[in-house]
C-alpha cells in the first residue's frame, strides 16, 4: 500500500469482529509509529496496550457509567462546545451520515469501544505542558493509524476512551503519573457493516487553505 492510498483509505471503524490481533502486530505497529516526529525528539508519549481482561473490566465499568449518564472528567480538556459555524456544519453532516448507517440499536457503542479486542490509551507525562506534547502525541498517533491500515486492520479515535480517568488508573496502574490524551481502538474492522462504509466528506483546499505570495 502506497502512502496515497493509506491516507485516503484510513478510516474510523466503528464496528469490529471478534478476530484478536496478536502482540507480535501490535508491536510492529508501535515500533513503526515511534518514527513519527516530535518537538526536539522528546517522544513525549506513552502508549499502554490493554487487551484481554482487564479491557473487558474497562468496558463494563464505562458501560455502566455510560448507562448512569455520569459526566466524563478528561485530563486533558476537550475542544469548547461552542464550534464556529462552518465546522459545526461539517460535524453536523457527518453525524447525518453516521445516523443513516448506524446498525440500530444493536450495533456497538463508543462506550464499548466498538467491540475492539485491544484499546491504547496515549499518554502524557503529568509534568509536561499538554499543548506541544500532545501535538506530538498527535502525530504518534496518526501514524499507528496509518501503520495499522496498512497490516489491514482498523482504528478508532477516541475521546471518550479516556472520559473516565479515575477507572483508567484504577485499572492500569502502570500509568501513575500520567495524563491520558486519547484512546484508540484497534482490530480487524468489519468491512460488511455499513457505519463503517458511509462517505466522509472532506473541505475543498479553498476553505482551509490560503496562497501567500
Amino acid at each position: 500500500m502506497n502512502v496515497e492510498a493509506a491516507i485516503r483509505g484510513r478510516r474510523s471503524i466503528r464496528k469490529f469482529t471478534s478476530d484478536p490481533v496478536s502482540e507480535e502486530t501490535i508491536r510492529d505497529i508501535l515500533e513503526l509509529a515511534q518514527w513519527a516526529p516530535s518537538w526536539a525528539n522528546t517522544q513525549p508519549w506513552n502508549v499502554f496496550v490493554v487487551t484481554g481482561e482487564t479491557l473487558e473490566k474497562i468496558r463494563t465499568a464505562y458501560r455502566e457509567r455510560a448507562g448512569a449518564k455520569v459526566e466524563r472528567a478528561f485530563e486533558i480538556s476537550r475542544p469548547r462546545p461552542d464550534w464556529p459555524p462552518e465546522l459545526a456544519a461539517r460535524t453536523k453532516q457527518l453525524m447525518a451520515a453516521r445516523a443513516s448507517n448506524d446498525g440500530g440499536a444493536a450495533a456497538p457503542t463508543s462506550a464499548d469501544f466498538f467491540c475492539a479486542p485491544c484499546l491504547l490509551l496515549v499518554a502524557i507525562d503529568e509534568r509536561l505542558q499538554p499543548e506541544y506534547a500532545c501535538f506530538d502525541t498527535g502525530l504518534l498517533v496518526q501514524t499507528v493509524c496509518l501503520a495499522a491500515h496498512g497490516r489491514g486492520l482498523g482504528t478508532c479515535i477516541m475521546a471518550m476512551a479516556v472520559g473516565y480517568p479515575d477507572v483508567l488508573h484504577a485499572l492500569v496502574p502502570v500509568a501513575a503519573g500520567k495524563r491520558f490524551v486519547v484512546g484508540v481502538a484497534l482490530g480487524v474492522p468489519d468491512l460488511h457493516s455499513p457505519i463503517n462504509r458511509f462517505d466522509r466528506p472532506r473541505a475543498g483546499l479553498s476553505e482551509v487553505v490560503s496562497f501567500v505570495r
